[in-house]
């Protein structure tokens, strides 16, 4: 029992949970979220690319080959399914499937950390948990990521693997890795959770090797439906320069700024961890939880906020034992976090307010309406601009399997300075004409602007597409420096 501990405490902790628990938790998560539960609009370019390529998938493209993206193929399932249903609405549609899903897994999280320590009120860990899924800037808390669909079935594998049921563990890691791919180091904790096991080694090892196997067939199984050559390719980033531009002075600074954001957004459960284990040893399988999750946000050397989300869990779950009863945070360093963590979710809700001012979100409704208006339903159009939002908002599929150009420009967040191109995919620009080609874009929109993320560091002039713009489409129109050209009439 924690030494934090008293006997009314525990008393007061041991009371059952109810549905009332359950509905109080869903509540606050809703209130933390409500303006990106009510918000049709996109707020980041990964909500709108991810809306898009569902869309082409549901006009017939295929994944991995008729569209494409690095990403394993979850969350564009989610999209897929939702669409259809809701429309223009499913952006707002699939906040509202994540946030059930953030829900489920703070009660999944909550009954786990009460069956380790009885004195925990589980209450209080789920309400930690929801908190700490917005305390980030809302882009990266309440926008659709693949890290934030990817928790629940994380978190179930972690859970599933310390209760001993080590094959549905490895079922579970891996349809958490069919949404994003460092996922797939929930193996660490996994691992030490099977050999922790109170059995022979012989059984143990076996154990390890079967639930390892479980994620595999898993990950292949869900891959397989979209060409098992082609998404594994995609899958596994084969050819892929995501590591490329990677000079040491700005790996430093970009580590710097967002290591530095992150412990400034998540101080607040650090200290609660620190105050659950000041004096003790925490468990083998949530250090290693701890650890791996910290590295698997780190890989690439980015360090994206929304990358962290896949730490939040093994944080609240470390930070648990702290939590004997509400009437903790009148301790001074509870009492502290509990500040620290208020603050933190206060900026998060002021970011989703103020997301079109806070973020790099840029306005292109008049362009999506004035593509609209030119085209008809079943024409396809290309965005030369990192603005996938024009896809999704004018309902015209892109000519090209590529629902963004930085496959082409290989800009990417966090390589500041990287000149274009030096980092685009092999042969995408190659491929892009091809698709072009061979699609005959009805309109063709250059948001290659400094105003649209930075666009003017490739503008279209220059680009690998300028020849093929050249020779068969004319400016018709501009709207808010963004151009349309259309084939140029004889």
């Amino acid at each position: 029992m924690s030494l934090l501990t008293t006997e009314s405490e525990t008393r007061q902790a041991t009371h059952r949970v109810g549905s009332r628990d359950v509905a109080i938790t869903a509540v606050v998560a809703v209130a933390l979220h409500l303006p990106a539960l009510i918000r049709k609009t996109a707020l980041n370019s990964d909500e709108a690319t991810m809306a898009t390529v569902a869309r082409m998938m549901s006009n017939g493209a295929r994944l991995y080959s008729g569209t494409v993206d690095r990403k394993p193929p979850g969350a564009f399932l989610v999209y897929r399914l939702l669409e259809p249903i809701f429309g223009m609405w499913s952006l707002t549609a699939a906040r509202w499937v994540a946030l059930a899903a953030i829900v489920a897994a703070a009660w999944i999280l909550a009954l786990e950390a009460r069956r380790r320590w009885t004195h925990v009120v589980p209450l209080a860990v789920a309400l930690l948990f929801v908190v700490a899924f917005a305390a980030l800037p809302a882009e990266d808390s309440s926008a659709v990521g693949f890290e934030l669909l990817a928790i629940l079935p994380m978190v179930a594998a972690f859970v599933l693997g310390a209760r001993g049921r080590v094959l549905l563990a490895g079922v579970a890691l891996g349809v958490a890795t069919l949404f994003k791919q460092p996922m797939l180091l929930g193996a660490l904790p996994l691992t030490a959770q099977c050999l922790g096991l109170t059995a022979p080694w012989t059984r143990r090892v076996a154990l390890l090797v079967l639930s390892g196997a479980a994620c595999a067939a898993t990950i292949v199984l869900g891959l397989a439906p979209f060409g098992l050559h082609n998404a594994l390719s995609w899958f596994a980033g084969s050819g892929d320069n995501y590591l490329g531009g990677t000079r040491l002075s700005m790996v430093a600074i970009i580590t710097l700024e967002q290591i530095g954001s992150i412990v400034a957004l998540t101080g607040g459960l650090i200290v609660l961890a620190t105050v659950a284990w000041v004096k003790r040893r925490p468990p083998l399988d949530l250090t290693v939880w701890v650890i791996s999750s910290v590295v698997a946000a780190s890989i690439g050397f980015r360090f994206v906020l929304h990358y962290f989300n896949q730490l939040l869990p093994a944080l609240v779950l470390m930070a648990a034992p702290a939590l004997v009863s509400f009437a903790v945070v009148r301790r001074p360093w509870p009492r502290f976090a509990a500040v620290w963590i208020a603050g933190a979710s206060a900026f998060s809700m002021f970011t989703l307010l103020a997301a079109d001012s806070f973020h790099t979100l840029p306005n292109v409704d008049n362009v999506a309406r004035a593509v609209a208006e030119r085209t008809k339903p079943g024409d396809k159009v290309f965005v030369w601009g990192q603005v996938p939002e024009i896809y999704w908002l004018s309902q015209r599929d892109p000519a090209t399997r590529y629902p963004h150009v930085g496959f082409i420009t290989g800009i990417t967040p966090k390589r500041p300075g990287v000149p274009a191109y030096q980092l685009s995919t092999p042969s995408s620009a190659e491929t892009l004409l091809s698709d072009l080609a061979a699609n005959h874009p009805a309109l063709i929109i250059d948001a290659a602007i400094q105003r649209v993320r930075g666009g003017d560091r490739y503008p279209m002039a220059t680009s690998p597409i300028a020849a093929f713009v050249k020779n068969g489409y004319c400016v018709v129109d501009v709207i808010d420096e963004i151009s349309l050209l259309a084939p140029c009439k004889p």
